[in-house]
């Protein structure tokens, strides 16, 4: 009897053995199986031209034209698309001067997609040969032989720079219902910003300087009807 229960013990060790052996290859054969299709889908995403770049798509684009946005964007076709630099392609697709804001995403499987907030015409600054168009930056970034339907057309000496910027400022600071007035706007200086309204009125600026507190004033004067507003002081502004 004794002979017989050591055997029975022998034999269930042999088994457990048997099935820990079993469960260890299992359990190897599964993890290599892991290994095998992690690494598969590793290189599906990262190394293989499945997922590649096989079209760049770009929305928004009215006044630059798409293919230009796509050859500034430089996104290597077949790349794959996991790889592609997303902030790479915004930074130089952002340098456009037309471009105010640019976003990139990836559209799985294959396409870059590439979208706008082009810049706003704000003003026209005439020129010998035209016109430069500015947003409201004061930012040049489009150019015409006439100014765009409904932009205003602003007059500085020599595309005077700072001068554009300051204009700028002062659109920026008006009440919608005087900036839809404006039929001229005009600066010989930085100190000699001029806007010339509907109606014969005109508005004498000043400098860029206080501009928010310059149209403030501004509205409270016209409250009453006159020719000539002065604000380029303005707190101690003049009207006649």
């Amino acid at each position: 009897m004794t002979v017989t229960g050591v055997s029975d013990a022998t034999e269930r060790l042999d088994l457990r053995r048997r099935r820990g052996r079993r469960r260890r290859v299992l359990l190897i054969a599964i993890a290599a199986a892991v290994v095998v299709v992690l690494g598969t889908l590793a290189w599906l995403v990262f190394g293989s031209s499945v997922l590649g770049v096989k079209d760049v798509e770009v929305q928004g684009a009215k006044l630059v034209a798409a293919a230009e946005v796509e050859r500034v964007a430089d996104v290597p076709a077949g790349q794959p698309l996991a790889r592609v630099d997303l902030d790479a392609v915004a930074t130089r697709v952002a340098g456009l001067p037309a471009v105010a804001r640019v976003s990139v995403a990836r559209q799985w499987p294959n396409t870059i997609r590439i979208t706008l907030t082009e810049r706003t015409p704000a003003f026209a600054i005439e020129t010998p040969g035209g016109y430069w168009i500015a947003d409201d930056q004061g930012i040049i970034f489009d150019s015409a032989a006439q100014p765009p339907r409904g932009v205003l057309a602003a007059r500085v000496p020599s595309g005077d720079a700072r001068l554009i910027r300051d204009l700028g400022t002062v659109l920026r600071s008006l009440p919608s219902e005087v900036r839809g007035r404006i039929r001229t706007l005009s600066a010989e200086t930085p100190d000699s910003i001029t806007l010339g309204l509907s109606g014969g009125v005109t508005v004498i600026w000043g400098s860029a300087e206080q501009s928010e507190l310059k149209a403030q004033v501004l509205s409270v004067l016209m409250a009453h009807q006159h020719r000539v507003y002065d604000v380029s002081a303005p707190s101690n502004p003049v009207t006649r």
